[in-house]
C-alpha cells in the first residue's frame, strides 16, 4: 500500500500527468499496489468544509503547513489504512509533501509505526539551499507579512479561465513557460522537462494554498535553520502590532507564540526523533548528498539517497 503526497501549490494530478507506463501512481497501481493520492487542504480538489465556505470565510485559510503535518496528513493516512484494512504503508512525498511527512513522523510516534518506509522526492526540510529567485526575493522582502497584514487568505487559487488562456501560449513557446515555472519552483539544470509536458503541467498549476502556508515557508527561509523544522511563528510579543495585523487575516483572532504554544518561540520538529527509514531521491548527487548530510548532522542516520 502506498500513499502519495504532492508538492506546494500542486495537487494529486501531478502524480498522473505523465500518463500510463510513465506516471509513478499508475506504475505502482499496475504493479499491484493499493495507491492513495492525497490533496492538501485548500487546493482545487480540497476546498470542502463542514461549515466554512473558502470563498466567503477567511477562517478557512487560517492554516500553515504545520496544520497539514499535525492534522491533515495523519488523518488521511489513518483513513486510507482503515479503508484498505492494512496495518502499514509506504509514504511517498514530493517537495512540501516531504516536509509535512518529516514533521508528522518526527512528532507522532504512533503514526510512524504505520509507515514502513518514507520515500522523499526532491526532499525539503531546511530551506537554506532554495533556488527559486522569486520566492527567495519575496521572502527576504517580507511580502508574506504584507499579505497577511492585508487580510489575504488564499494564495494562487486555480482559475480555469487563466489555465485555458495560458496553455496555447505554452504550446507555442514552451521555453518561456518553463522559465516561468523554474523562476517560482526552482532551477532545472538537467533540462529534464520535455517541451510537450510544459503545457500539460501549466494546465494544472497553480492548484492553490493559503497565504499562511506561503508565510510559513518564508519564515523557514528567513530563519535559516539547519537543525530543526520550526512551527509557525506568531511573534514573541502579544502586544506587538505586527502580530496583531498578522492574526487579523485569520478571522480577527489576536494571537502570539505565548498564547498558542505557551512559550516565546515556536516549538520545533526534530528530525533526530524520526525512526522510520528514509529514502531520498533528487536530480543531482551533489544536492542529495548535501541534503542527506544535513539529516546526519541533525542526528538522523537512517538515510539513503539515490539519483
Amino acid at each position: 500500500m502506498v500513499f502519495l503526497q504532492h508538492a506546494l501549490m500542486d495537487s494529486s494530478a501531478g502524480w498522473l500527468l505523465l500518463g500510463p507506463k510513465r506516471s509513478l501512481a499508475l506504475q505502482l497501481a499496475d504493479a499491484g499496489f493499493d495507491v492513495w493520492l492525497g490533496n492538501s487542504r485548500g487546493n482545487r480538489y480540497s476546498r470542502n468544509h463542514t461549515h466554512l465556505d473558502p470563498d466567503v470565510h477567511s477562517e478557512f485559510w487560517d492554516y500553515s503547513w504545520d496544520d497539514l503535518a499535525q492534522y491533515d496528513l495523519p488523518a488521511s493516512i489513518r483513513y486510507s489504512l482503515a479503508v484498505s484494512q492494512q496495518s502499514s504503508l509506504v509514504y511517498i512525498g514530493y517537495s512540501q509533501g516531504t516536509m509535512i511527512g518529516l514533521a508528522a513522523l518526527a512528532s507522532q510516534p504512533q503514526l510512524a509505526v504505520s509507515v514502513s518506509l518514507a520515500v522523499l522526492i526532491a526532499p525539503v526540510a531546511f530551506t537554506t539551499a532554495m533556488t527559486s529567485p522569486a520566492f527567495v526575493l519575496s521572502s527576504r522582502l517580507g511580502f508574506d507579512r504584507f499579505a497577511l497584514s492585508q487580510g489575504w487568505g488564499e494564495w494562487g487559487s486555480f482559475q480555469q479561465k487563466n489555465s485555458d488562456a495560458i496553455v496555447p501560449v505554452c504550446r507555442r513557446y514552451p521555453s518561456f513557460c518553463l522559465g516561468y515555472l523554474t523562476a517560482f519552483c526552482g532551477s532545472n539544470p538537467r533540462g529534464n522537462v520535455a517541451d510537450g509536458m510544459v503545457p500539460l503541467v501549466v494546465r494544472h498549476l497553480p492548484a492553490g494554498t493559503s497565504v499562511k502556508v506561503m508565510s510559513h515557508w518564508a519564515q523557514s527561509l528567513r530563519r535559516g535553520s539547519k537543525r530543526f523544522l520550526h512551527r509557525f511563528d506568531y511573534g514573541s510579543e502579544c502586544s506587538n502590532s505586527s502580530s496583531a495585523r498578522l492574526n487579523s487575516a485569520a478571522g480577527g483572532v489576536m494571537r502570539c507564540n505565548m498564547e498558542v504554544y505557551g512559550q516565546a518561540e515556536p516549538p520545533v520538529y526534530d528530525p533526530a526523533a524520526i525512526t522510520t527509514p528514509l529514502a531520498l531521491f533528487t536530480g543531482t548527487g551533489r544536492m542529495c548528498s548535501a541534503c542527506c548530510m544535513q539529516f546526519v548532522l541533525a542526528g538522523y542516520t537512517m538515510c539513503s539517497w539515490f539519483t
